[in-house]
C-alpha cells in the first residue's frame, strides 16, 4: 500500500440544525480511488468539500501528509478539486482558464506556462488552448476542468460527479482517463453512478442522510465462480493454482474464487489438475443491491 495521503476522523458538520455529516472516517493511501457512492442528498458532496477545505467541519479532523488541513493553509496546496459544476469562465480561452487557475494556486509566473502545457498534454487538450471553453462540448470542458485540478500537481485529487451529464462515450472516455491518473496520487470520487465505482475505485463507502452505512472492498473486479465436476477435497488445494489467492467452497461444486491478476490461466491450469472445469463466470460486485439494502433499512429509494 502506498503512503497515507489523506485520512479524515469523526468528521461532522451541522448547516442550520441539520446534520450533513457525522462520524466520518477515512484513509486514502497513494495510488488508492475510494468511491463515495450514494443518492442525491445522501452527503457526498458536503463530504467532498470537507476533504477538500472547502467547508470547515463542525467535528473532527481532516489531516493531509500528516497536516490537519483546518489548521495548516498550506496543506491545500496538495489537493486539487474538481466540483460537480466545473468552474469555467465561458467567455475565456483554455489556456486563459488553466492559467487563472494556476494563479490562484499561488504558482510562480515562470512556472505557469510549462505547467499549463504540461497538463494539456496530459489530458489531450494541447490543441485546444486557445479555444473558448463556451466552445467545447460538455466532455472537453470536463477534461479542462480537471486540467484546472491537475495544475499544480496535487496529491490527491477530489472529483465530485464527474461523468454526470456526459453521454455513454464520453463518460467511457473520461474515466479512462481518471484510471490514468490513480497511479500518481490519491484519488477521491463521489458519484451516483454506478459504472464509476465499478470500473475506478478500489474500495468504496456507501453514504445515506449524512452517515457512512456500508462499505466494500473491491479488489479491482478480480472474482470468478467455477464449478468442477470433480472438486478437491479441500478448498485449500486451489491456492497456488495459477492466480488463486483465496478459495471459498459453496457447494455443488462451486467455487468463489479471489484472484491475484488477470487469471488469463486459470482455466488451462484446473483443467489439467483433472478437477473437470464446468463453469467459469466474472463474478460482478452487485453495488445496486448493496445500495438498496442499505437505503431499505431507512426506508429510502435507490
Amino acid at each position: 500500500m502506498g503512503k497515507l495521503l489523506l485520512s479524515a476522523n469523526n468528521l461532522g458538520r451541522k448547516d442550520q440544525g441539520k446534520v450533513r455529516l457525522t462520524g466520518f472516517n477515512l484513509d486514502l493511501h497513494q495510488g488508492q480511488t475510494v468511491g463515495l457512492l450514494g443518492i442525491n442528498g445522501a452527503g457526498k458532496s458536503t463530504t467532498l468539500a470537507l476533504l477538500s477545505g472547502a467547508l470547515a467541519p463542525g467535528s473532527g479532523c481532516v489531516e493531509v501528509l500528516g497536516m490537519n488541513l483546518h489548521q495548516h493553509p498550506q496543506a491545500r496546496k496538495h489537493i486539487g478539486l474538481l466540483p460537480e459544476t466545473p468552474p469555467l469562465y465561458a467567455n475565456l480561452s483554455v489556456n486563459e482558464n488553466l492559467d487563472f487557475a494556476a494563479r490562484l494556486r499561488g504558482m510562480a509566473s515562470s512556472q505557469i506556462t510549462s505547467a499549463r502545457e504540461s497538463v494539456k498534454k496530459r489530458l489531450d487538450l494541447h490543441t485546444l488552448g486557445k479555444r473558448l471553453c463556451a466552445r467545447l462540448s460538455k466532455g472537453m470542458a470536463q477534461r479542462v476542468a480537471i486540467a484546472q485540478a491537475l495544475i499544480h500537481s496535487p496529491k490527491v485529487l477530489v472529483l465530485d460527479e464527474p461523468t454526470a451529464g456526459l453521454d455513454p462515450a464520453q463518460a467511457q472516455e473520461l474515466r479512462e482517463l481518471i484510471r490514468g491518473l490513480s497511479g500518481e496520487c490519491g484519488i477521491l470520487l463521489a458519484s451516483h453512478i454506478l459504472a464509476d465505482m465499478e470500473q475506478l475505485c478500489q474500495r468504496v463507502i456507501v453514504l445515506n442522510d449524512g452517515r457512512q452505512v456500508a462499505e466494500q472492498a473491491m479488489n479491482n473486479n478480480r472474482m470468478v465462480r467455477i464449478r468442477l465436476k470433480t472438486p478437491p477435497q479441500n478448498p485449500a488445494q486451489l491456492i497456488g493454482i495459477a492466480s488463486i489467492r483465496k478459495a471459498e467452497d459453496q457447494g455443488n461444486g462451486w467455487y468463489q474464487l479471489e484472484l491475484d491478476d488477470a487469471g488469463e490461466a486459470l482455466a488451462e491450469q484446473i483443467t489439467a489438475a483433472g478437477w473437470g472445469l464446468l463453469a467459469l463466470i466474472p463474478s460482478q460486485y452487485n453495488l445496486q443491491s448493496l445500495l438498496a439494502q442499505t437505503l431499505s433499512a431507512t426506508g429510502e429509494q435507490p
